[in-house]
């Protein structure tokens, strides 16, 4: 994980998690699995906001450092599949990726820090991203070739999609083929991992023996492994501390007041 970016605050390193296991508390989730977005890899390391997120993955495609596409860049619905690419990317040589388009997406989506690099041809857009020509080249004409017309429509599963191709791109494909040519460099930006604290439904934690912790409760991402296995939806995260901190708050209350 060297080259992974953090969204949030260095001071922030599980310490506090790590001395709830050790005290006992039973521990929920997937520590494999985390809620992981592709950041601009030119970010700084930590606290680089959500203006460093790039959401511009769906109007092209998607290569490793070896020009190669490894995951259908059109799967699904970008709110239900952002938080992946940070973990399909960590995967990828050197945790590296690079995010291919053209002029006619340009303006598609929500800007961010920092500008595209910009080329008039695909092998001088490899070259300023240090990829080998050669292969960027065969990977957009193979790309291009496998697209199959449709009629574009970016807010829902349109109809353009590519045929014959592995992997492919299952909705929003269009040729790039207009210049100039964009690359965005993207690194795994980490939010938070679903490994967690276990808790009821009053949000009172729970110990290894199964009992309640008597006057410990827990919301937010330090409990979000009881909600969320696999995969994210937008705005998940705030959902589960808005709710979980409520009930939570509550039933402290409750609890200092007896």
């Amino acid at each position: 994980a060297d080259n992974f970016l953090i969204r949030g605050t260095p001071y922030n390193r599980g310490s506090i998690l790590k001395m709830l296991l050790a005290s006992g508390v039973q521990e929920v989730g997937d520590p494999t699995q985390c809620h992981a977005v592709a950041i601009d890899a030119r970010a700084p390391k930590f606290d680089g906001g959500i203006i460093t997120r790039h959401d511009s993955v769906v109007f092209g495609i998607v290569v490793n450092n070896r020009a190669l596409r490894f995951y259908d860049e059109g799967e699904d619905i970008w709110p239900k599949r952002y938080a992946i690419w940070g973990r399909l990317v960590a995967a990828q040589p050197d945790q590296i990726a690079y995010i291919i388009f053209d002029a006619s997406s340009r303006n598609s989506f929500m800007p961010t820090l920092f500008p595209p690099i910009e080329a008039g041809s695909i092998g001088g857009l490899a070259s300023k991203c240090d990829l080998d020509p050669n292969a960027l080249e065969k990977t957009v004409a193979d790309f291009n070739a496998a697209v199959r017309p449709g009629t574009f429509d970016a807010n829902i599963l349109d109809d353009c999609r590519t045929e014959g191709l592995t992997p492919p791109k299952t909705h929003w494909a269009r040729r790039i083929e207009t210049p100039p040519y964009y690359a965005y460099p993207v690194r795994p930006g980490i939010t938070f991992t679903y490994l967690g604290t276990r808790v009821n439904k009053q949000a009172r934690m729970v110990m290894k023996d199964g009992k309640p912790a008597a006057n410990m409760f827990a919301a937010g991402e330090i409990m979000a492994g009881n909600v969320l296995g696999q995969g994210y939806a937008a705005g998940v995260g705030m959902t589960i501390g808005s709710v979980f901190g409520r009930i939570a708050g509550r039933e402290a209350a409750q609890h200092a007041r007896n």
